[in-house]
């Protein structure tokens, strides 16, 4: 009994551990130039990334682009695996998500709209914590953001 007990507790602990070893949060900017597929006419992309709850980020994007037009968008998301909606711009999405922290230095985000898969991300944060890789899949296609953390 001690040895399954020692067993399960070294489990969720260390799944914890490697869960929580990667840090997202922070202010990350897009390196365009190492950027990768279809990004448009954007000319910067900024990330911030909060932790505002167990298991709970926010995520603030600002992206600027050639037109000189700007978006700025705040979405909510439960890292636990689970589908359910997000808030965006303090209002619940019409889609759905599933968030989950993957261990490694990664997270993964399905996208869904009406029960159907329209975007796969998924980021990895390096060893040194300095760059942040999104990874970006729809039926459009593959994009790739580098970012630097500020």
């Amino acid at each position: 009994m001690r040895k399954a007990t020692l067993f399960w507790a070294t489990l969720f602990l260390g799944g914890s551990a490697i869960a929580m070893a990667a840090d997202f949060t922070g202010t990350w900017n897009a390196n365009l130039a190492k950027s990768s597929g279809d990004i448009g006419d954007i000319v910067s992309y900024k990330l911030k990334i909060e932790e505002i709850g167990p298991r709970t980020y926010r995520t603030i994007t600002d992206v600027a682009y050639k037109s000189g037009k700007k978006t700025h968008t705040q979405v909510d998301r439960i890292y636990d695996g689970r589908e359910q909606h997000v808030l965006i711009n303090g209002k619940t999405s019409q889609g759905t998500d599933i968030s989950e922290l993957m261990g490694g230095g990664s997270r993964k985000i399905t996208m869904k709209e009406n029960g159907k898969v329209v975007e796969l991300l998924t980021s990895t944060v390096s060893d040194d914590g300095k760059t942040l890789i999104n990874r970006e899949k729809t039926d459009k296609g593959e994009r790739v953001f580098v970012y630097e953390k500020e």
